[in-house]
């Protein structure tokens, strides 16, 4: 399907109301009186394809709650809005999604922009977004490749460019205790590649090898690599012959495949692995079967934590169940994400003086404090300009009930509101 056709079918949905009012409207005097308020474009980039495809899952279920609990409309200092979404698809290639964003900009003439899903998506968006004076509201890209992988100033940071999800530094916090209980003489073998988070991860000054070793652990780090990657027989023969015991990297769901089935082959036995951006999803992890058994996931958000959508009024929970019962799939992290997202933007927008003001919307923007699905969204907070962070805890998959796999929450030390419901435990071969 392409943006247009998908962005014909999402108007007629989302902007039909307005439209039928418009054309009920005498001609002369009367159409000039009675004149639809400024419809909202909101461009929304997100990778539908690609490597990075497992990300979008959730946003079709997320859009249909924006339909249903705002019927198209936003109010505005009193006046009812309608919007609209336009989609594209960045391919999960960052020089698509600048492309992209370009269009949405100049053809679209969108007021403000939304995307999600790891730097390589909302890093190229926000610099296009920065450029062209349009406002950005952005997660799901942990804060510090978001903000130094621009190339951010701490001293003066952006104006049109905002983020929220959790740092590289709240990562490295979240996982020392969970692995100091399991293993607290271990190796951690660096799986970071030649991208935005693995270059920031990897950063032997201000990533986390100077900050795991610290914490007594030794790191053994075979460089970084290009993806897609044939098999990773290099840096497995490198963690093996280091007798590393934890795997710490950050790798799209098909590459960590490709290394997890060449642990295997090769009788490399880790106790604990962590491996962002794969970990997360139950589709990813089903093929592998009681391999996935004991791997480690950072949740961002889970059917546990004990915050409300400002939006639907519904608690975790319930978005989980509602998206099970809708989709027929299993809830997973970024669920919470996508929902807050949309939170944020109808929030802006309601906060805005002047919708006709792309100024207004970034100072709306800027100013926002509100409490989400995922947590308190503060831009005034940090840790770096134009960014705000939410918590972080530590989860296992196991075997489930419902699904073949079922995750849990086995550490909460940096976040201790989030309850904890299993005990961690070494991976069993």
């Amino acid at each position: 399907m392409t943006d247009r056709h998908f962005l014909v079918n999402r108007r007629r949905v989302l902007t039909g109301a307005a439209a039928g009012a418009a054309s009920m409207a005498a001609p002369g005097f009367w159409t000039r009186a009675l004149a639809a308020p400024k419809t909202i474009k909101i461009g929304l980039v997100q990778p539908q394809t690609g490597p990075l495809a497992f990300f979008t899952e959730h946003m079709p279920f997320v859009l249909e709650q924006v339909k249903k609990t705002t019927g198209g409309q936003v109010t505005i200092n009193g006046t009812q809005h309608p919007f609209e979404i336009i989609i594209k698809d960045s391919q999960s290639n960052p020089n698509r999604a600048s492309e992209v964003t370009q269009e949405l900009i100049l053809q679209e003439e969108v007021d403000l922009i939304a995307t999600y899903a790891t730097p390589e998506t909302v890093n190229p968006v926000s610099d296009q977004c920065e450029i062209n004076g349009v406002p950005c509201i952005s997660n799901d890209a942990p804060l510090e490749p978001y903000f130094f992988g621009r190339n951010g100033d701490p001293a003066t940071g952006w104006e049109w460019t905002y983020n929220f999800f959790f740092s590289g530094q709240e990562l490295a916090e979240t996982l020392v205790p969970y692995w100091k209980r399991l293993k607290p003489d271990g190796v951690i073998g660096g799986l970071w590649p030649n991208d935005g988070d693995g270059i920031a991860q990897s950063d032997k000054d201000h990533g986390f090898p100077p900050f795991f070793e610290k914490q007594g652990f030794k790191v053994v780090d075979p460089g970084r690599f290009d993806m897609p990657a044939s098999n990773y027989n290099a840096q497995i023969g490198a963690f093996k012959s280091a007798g590393v015991n934890i795997i710490q990297g950050v790798l799209p769901p098909p590459e960590f495949t490709t290394f997890w089935n060449g642990a295997a082959q090769q009788g490399f036995r880790p106790d604990i692995v962590y491996v962002g951006k794969a970990c997360e999803f139950p589709s990813a992890m089903e093929p592998l079967g009681e391999r996935a058994y004991g791997l480690t996931v950072e949740v961002w958000w889970s059917k546990f934590h004990p915050y409300v959508s400002g939006l639907t009024g519904q608690s975790s929970l319930e978005i989980c169940d509602a998206y099970e019962a809708a989709s027929g799939r299993q809830w997973s992290l970024p669920l919470g994400f996508r929902h807050s997202l949309f939170e944020i933007v109808l929030d802006t927008l309601k906060r805005t003086e002047n919708p006709d003001d792309k100024a207004s919307i970034r100072d709306a923007l800027k100013a926002t404090k509100y409490k989400s699905i995922v947590g308190e969204i503060d831009f005034s907070k940090g840790p770096f300009p134009n960014t705000a962070l939410t918590p972080l805890v530590i989860g296992q998959w196991t075997k489930g009930g419902k699904y073949p796999l079922e995750l849990v929450i086995v550490d909460n030390t940096t976040t201790p509101e989030v309850p904890v419901n299993a005990e961690p435990t070494l991976i069993q071969y």
